[in-house]
């Protein structure tokens, strides 16, 4: 019998090592289980800060793609970065702004988004003395130049040049305070004495002559012009609200002519396409200028097959401008304080500019390079620059309308990354840097 109580008490300690093993295993299983529960946690609360910074640090740096000069930007950029922060929750709590701090460095157009968020409660680590972990999250972007654009007008124009050969004390030349430094030249084509008209007006426009040798364009040979669109070389031009535009922003500049009289400017602008035949068929521009084709062009490379422009399809050209103002034809622009009035169309970009067909996209080219041979059959675009169009004058419309079509600067262009090394200076996109 002794040998049974030998055995019975044996397998007696072998169920209390048993037991025991089995109350060390689930407590470590029960912490594992909770370990795991507090990491993901973690994780968890902090892919949501994470989010919720990229997008404030996005929304704030687009306060960089809003054209005005004027527009307080790094008050803009604050407000929207807090507001975008303000929308996420982490870890089912609203963001507030005392948890977020937004520095914008203006020079660099970058916004910075910092969140420290409340203290959330941990399970297994409260064991260790480790109650609560704070989330933290960081996130920057900028605003980078860029080459490409898209949706562009099949028409390219001449970047502005400083323009020192001024003419002489002829019967249309402006007032002399009206081209401070030479840099802007007018001319009262209507001989009225006037030089801006009402808005919309199309008899007052800029002398479109580039002189080799004695203008000037790219100052210092970078193959940026210093005296181009969106530069400030030409601010503070007399108190004429037509005139006094700060770095060109609602600047009125010419387009397009279609009148064979218009010598001066006839042979600036070029109708452009992706292939030979976009550029020199009349139809094909005309389909272009009502609905423009969305394909991406860039700066720089090999350029794009071109055809003088002339006033040669002006019949078939006209009307297309036509349809593209009449889609929204009540608008106009406001010289006094330099916006769009009138528009049909809300501002989904939240750029101060409605979403309007008449907002457009141009080509520009380097007046010293590409002028040299007007008759040249390829282009090659230094910018893009998004303009808005002008109404035709009263009475002035359809084929038989020869009257030059116009629009006013607003400034640069949001476009897609990548494309060649060569970047515009009015070409920019958004970038989330860290």
């Amino acid at each position: 019998m002794r040998w049974l109580r030998r055995i019975s008490s044996a397998r007696l300690g072998e169920r209390g090592v048993t037991l025991v093993m089995m109350a060390l295993m689930m407590f470590l299983a029960l912490g594992m289980s909770a370990l795991a529960v507090d990491y993901g946690m973690i994780k968890s609360a902090k892919a949501e800060a994470q989010r919720a910074v990229d997008a404030a640090a996005l929304a704030g740096a687009s306060a960089f793609l809003i054209p005005d000069p004027t527009q307080d930007k790094v008050a803009i950029a604050e407000e929207r970065a807090r507001e975008y922060a303000n929308r996420h929750m982490v870890h089912t709590v609203q963001i507030t702004d005392p948890e977020i701090d937004v520095d914008v460095d203006l020079p660099n157009e970058t916004v910075t988004v910092t969140y420290a968020g409340g203290d959330i409660a941990l399970w297994f680590a409260n064991v260790f003395g480790i109650p609560t972990m704070r989330i933290n999250a960081l996130a920057a972007a900028h605003v980078i130049e860029t080459s490409n654009a898209s949706c562009i007008m099949p028409i390219a124009i001449p970047d502005l040049w400083n323009n020192v050969d001024v003419a002489g004390a002829g019967a249309n030349d402006p007032p002399e305070e009206l081209v401070e430094d030479e840099l802007w030249d007018f001319v009262d084509l209507d001989g009225n004495g006037v030089l801006s008209g009402p808005s919309g007006s199309q008899t007052e426009r800029e002398l479109w002559e580039y002189d080799h040798g004695v203008d000037v364009y790219d100052a210092d040979g970078d193959g940026q012009g210093e005296f181009g669109y969106g530069t400030a070389t030409r601010n503070g031009l007399g108190s004429n609200s037509f005139l006094n535009k700060v770095n060109d922003y609602g600047r009125q500049i010419t387009l397009m002519t279609l009148s064979p009289k218009d010598g001066t400017t006839s042979s600036n602008y070029y109708a452009w396409g992706f292939t030979s035949n976009d550029a020199n068929s009349g139809d094909i521009l005309r389909a272009k200028i009502e609905e423009e084709d969305c394909q991406i062009a860039t700066v720089g490379g090999e350029g794009y097959p071109a055809a003088a422009g002339n006033g040669a399809t002006a019949g078939t050209i006209s009307p297309a401008w036509d349809t593209r103002i009449g889609r929204d034809g009540d608008a106009t622009w406001n010289d006094d304080y330099n916006r769009v009035d009138g528009s049909d169309f809300g501002d989904a970009d939240q750029d101060g500019l409605p979403n309007s067909p008449r907002v457009v996209v141009v080509a520009l080219y380097n007046p010293h390079l590409e002028m040299l041979a007007p008759s040249d059959n390829s282009l090659v675009f230094n910018n893009f620059a998004k303009v808005w169009i002008d109404e035709r004058p009263a009475g002035c419309s359809g084929a038989g309308c020869k009257a030059a079509i116009t629009g006013r600067f607003l400034g640069f262009v949001t476009g897609p990354g990548g494309g060649e090394g060569t970047t515009g200076t009015l070409i920019k996109t958004l970038q989330l840097i860290k």
